[in-house]
């Protein structure tokens, strides 16, 4: 395929516009430079073609190598994201009843807690931040159990998460010296948090924890006929990690020392997806629901009518049924998520030399389509495709639902496990939020940091939060 010259300065800072006018101009199948190697670009006509076929384009490899991670394929002998996949795909998804009872208080507390601050100092609160915390707080009671949640172990489960998305790269655009010398911030950035953070903080705090937890008991290992007679309630009670040592354990009940390494790392590796790319979409989703002050009022309506238990001090109650109802909120997220203008966001490797386009991409390289020529598709959409419409998506399908023109979280079999999880707590943060305050972004806007990693870098801005019974300029209070 030709190789294009994207200046740096139009690559970092409106990739949309640099990408989508190369592709336009010499696509549909384009190399591009960027951070010191050679990637290939596709358009919406061959989007499906490297996102489905897995004979070709290897999810592992391309997702492992834009993540600065490519070592974990051979040590993990390709089983890392399978393990991963399967932890949340059974030890999650199906309790998400018991999960959201579990950790709807940890979102109510933080969320109090974030209006008290920001009414108090009349000042905006750093949502990320709080947002942040709240996943990771909602993440060590799924994976351990409320009886290990402290000020310690919320910390290092912060700490932790944030460590590895900067390892990972997902910071790496903001950087001159990042993106000018890759490979030197790479082995700098792995040396100063592998010391720091995952051995001298995740290594003494979290690991003991979980080696405890796996290595004093006998499990029923998920392969064993026993496991089906495991009681309904006890399955859906036990912590993730429990699950997830079910499925190393041997016939005896017990698990290696080995295995108990393993667990650990996938424990390190759910908690880096599940806290740091929630936090990111949700602030998306509020900051968006600031701006576009109209859906307010049927968003809040909907919450009256379809929430357990709510009064003027807030939702006491919220059951996961009751968030699988609220369509009108579950619309404009999805919205949100296919117009808030992702590029870049799918990584693949290629198997061997491919023929795509009529041309040959050469193996081990890496390869993505863009993605908003297929969130944009006017092919898709129709004539407003790039219009913000949440009601094209009221009578479905759900903001998780996947099809190969709607990519937030992938598409085929390594489509994100974990989005039913990721929709149902920005759903508890919004509908928490919209309880107890009035949202507005400080400034009436915000900013985009990262343009070329929207997906990651959550946008910037302060967050006011004002009591139900002021009169902002534009006052939805009183939808009921």
């Amino acid at each position: 395929p030709p190789i294009i010259d994207i200046p740096a300065s139009e690559m970092f800072s409106s990739p949309q516009k640099a990408y989508e006018s190369a592709l336009k101009d010499h696509g549909p199948v384009i190399g591009v430079w960027r951070k010191g190697r050679l990637e290939y670009i596709v358009d919406e006509e061959y989007t499906k073609e490297v996102i489905s076929n897995d004979q070709d384009f290897s999810f592992e490899r391309g997702t492992a190598r834009v993540l600065n991670m490519s070592f974990i394929i051979p040590l993990s002998n390709g089983k890392f994201f399978k393990d991963i996949h399967m932890a949340v795909a059974g030890g999650v998804i199906p309790r998400m009843e018991k999960v959201v009872d579990q950790i709807f208080p940890a979102f109510k507390r933080q969320v109090h807690r974030m209006a008290k601050n920001s009414q108090l100092s009349g000042k905006g609160v750093d949502l990320f931040a709080d947002v942040h915390r709240c996943i990771a707080e909602a993440m060590l009671i799924i994976i351990l159990g409320e009886s290990y949640v402290s000020d310690r172990t919320l910390q290092v489960t912060e700490e932790t998460a944030h460590a590895i998305a900067i390892m990972t790269g997902i910071y790496q655009n903001t950087s001159p010296f990042a993106r000018t010398l890759p490979r030197t911030w790479k082995v700098i950035t792995w040396v100063r948090l592998v010391v720091a953070v995952i051995l001298f903080q995740y290594c003494r705090v979290i690991v003991p924890i979980i080696w405890k937890e796996i290595c004093t008991r006998k499990y029923r290992p998920l392969t064993s006929r026993l496991s089906e007679d495991i009681d309904e309630e006890e399955r859906h009670d036990e912590p993730l990690v429990h699950y997830i040592t079910r499925m190393y354990a041997n016939s005896e009940g017990r698990i290696s020392i080995l295995s108990a390494v393993w667990v650990s790392i996938v424990v390190l590796g759910f908690i880096f997806a599940s806290v740091h790319q929630t936090a990111s979409v949700a602030v998306w989703v509020v900051f968006e629901l600031t701006t576009r002050k109209e859906y307010l009022a049927a968003i809040r309506e909907e919450l009256l009518a379809t929430v357990d238990a709510v009064d003027s001090s807030g939702i006491h109650r919220l059951s996961y049924d009751a968030l699988r109802r609220s369509t009108v909120l579950d619309s404009f997220v999805r919205e949100v998520l296919r117009t808030k203008g992702d590029t870049l966001s799918i990584a693949r490797e290629t198997i061997r030399d491919v023929p795509l386009a009529g041309y040959t991409i050469p193996k081990g390289y890496f390869v993505s389509p863009m993605t908003t020529l297929t969130h944009r598709s006017r092919r898709l959409y129709g004539e407003k495709a790039a219009q913000f419409d949440p009601n094209r998506w009221v009578e479905g399908p759900a903001s998780s639902t996947i099809d190969p023109g709607y990519l937030p979280f992938g598409f085929g079999r390594w489509a994100c496990p974990g989005r039913i999880l990721a929709v149902t707590e920005i759903k508890m943060i919004i509908l928490t939020l919209l309880a107890i305050s009035v949202p507005e972004i400080e400034g009436g806007q915000y900013t985009v940091v990262d343009p070329l990693n929207v997906t990651s870098v959550p946008p910037v801005g302060q967050l006011l939060l004002h009591p139900l019974d002021s009169e902002p300029k534009q006052n939805w209070m009183h939808a009921k």
